[in-house]
């Protein structure tokens, strides 16, 4: 769902941070390491196999473009297109034995340094993929979300009901990085480098379709974290050598709901209220309750 449609975007955190965050007017921009999921941006194993070794999982179909259409593998790797028909007639006439033997030939090295256009593409993709893994590194990641009212992140985030949850409103008319925010997709299948960007594709991937994949590799995460229904922004190489994180500022108006925990303490309420309000003197305070009945959160407004 479009983010426009979700006015507010909230974000779940301690007394402590919160304070941080009113007085500085900015927010957190974290490297991909500091996420809580260790599956959740790792990039450690999803880039650990090398083109080479893609290729060589690539290698039947490879084969079954030899047997089924050798005129396109011709003109995809650059090789004379009597040479593979030839290659083709022997295949469609041979043994297991001698598919096999195809099969293997067609993984090997040497068939990659044989075929020059190919071998060029993939070092091109090569190269892509190190210049990705650069950005990807050194990225920022924000987190936000478009519940305020979810009784885990209360109890994760929000220093155990007894932080708080800031609600932004993305001021487009002042060009708001909130404004960028886009929603986590779910998927029981962990990203790949490679599926997307398969070289024997042909054409080369559009702009926008390139987005849509750093999409795909910054925010896909495991269903069982689907509760949290995440919105998030991944600015690439943001964040500088040697910090843990970086920070944006956000305009003092996008500050329009602040909710206190149910265990928020009551001594230090005056204080955080009077400090959201030094920002935007309309934010409306509610203070969180237990509801009756229910396992579930209420919230009254105090301010």
């Amino acid at each position: 769902m479009p983010l426009s449609e979700f006015p507010v975007v909230y974000k779940y955190t301690s007394h402590a941070s919160a304070k941080l965050i009113i007085r500085n007017r900015s927010l957190r921009f974290g490297r991909p390491t500091e996420m809580n999921d260790p599956f959740d941006a790792y990039i450690d194993d999803l880039f650990d196999s090398s083109l080479k070794e893609q290729h060589r999982d690539a290698a039947l179909t490879i084969v079954d473009m030899i047997e089924n259409d050798p005129a396109a593998l011709s003109r995809r790797l650059g090789l004379p297109f009597e040479e593979v028909a030839a290659v083709s007639s022997m295949m469609r006439a041979g043994t297991q034995k001698q598919r096999a033997e195809l099969f293997a030939l067609v993984a090997s090295p040497d068939f990659e340094d044989s075929c020059p256009q190919l071998k060029a593409e993939l070092n091109a993709l090569e190269g892509r993929r190190a210049a990705l893994v650069a950005q990807f590194r050194d990225s920022g990641i924000f987190c936000a979300t478009r519940r305020k009212d979810n009784l885990l992140m209360w109890a994760h985030y929000a220093d155990q009901h007894r932080g708080v949850v800031l609600g932004f409103k993305p001021d487009s008319a002042a060009d708001s990085f909130l404004c960028l925010l886009e929603p986590v997709a779910y998927s029981a299948v962990r990203p790949s480098f490679y599926d997307p960007v398969d070289p024997l594709k042909g054409a080369r991937p559009k702009l926008e379709d390139m987005r849509a994949f750093n999409r795909y590799l910054t925010a896909t995460k495991s269903p069982e974290w689907a509760y949290e229904e995440e919105l998030r922004l991944v600015v690439p190489s943001f964040v500088p050598e040697g910090k843990s994180a970086t920070f944006l500022p956000f305009h003092p108006q996008e500050l329009v709901e602040l909710y206190l925990g149910h265990r928020f303490e009551f001594e230090c309420r005056d204080e955080v209220i009077g400090a959201a309000q030094s920002l935007n003197e309309d934010v409306a305070i509610f203070q969180a309750k237990l509801a009756r009945g229910a396992y579930a959160l209420t919230f009254d407004r105090i301010v």
